[in-house]
């Protein structure tokens, strides 16, 4: 019952990432003015709005990858005692990932 919740999970960050990413491209890149210009990146780094989903979009991609990995290392056929060293090292690294990269957007919110 649990891996049902890890899997459904995995395809509601699919969904998630592909409708955030997707918002993120129609807003910012087939929007007036130039994307890459200094001044229109400030000014998305000055916005909660963005800094929320640039956050939703760390999060969502990091569970999808990692549990993607997870699955295909679970491939394999592991020990009980590997399985559980899997998912602690997948915990450990995931959250390690995330507060790296959220350290990006947030201090640029931050200035």
């Amino acid at each position: 019952m649990r891996e049902t919740h890890f899997k459904s999970l995995q395809y509601l960050t699919g969904i998630g990432i592909f409708f955030l990413v997707g918002l993120h491209l129609l807003i910012s890149h087939l929007s007036s003015g130039e994307p890459e210009a200094w001044s229109s990146v400030a000014k998305r780094a000055a916005s909660a709005g963005w800094l929320t989903i640039y956050i939703l979009i760390l999060i969502f991609g990091i569970y999808h990858v990692m549990h993607g990995v997870r699955g295909i290392v679970l491939e394999f056929s592991l020990p009980p005692t590997a399985v559980k060293a899997l998912n602690w090292a997948i915990i450990f690294i995931g959250v390690a990932i995330f507060g790296y990269a959220v350290y990006i957007p947030i201090n640029a919110y931050m200035v």
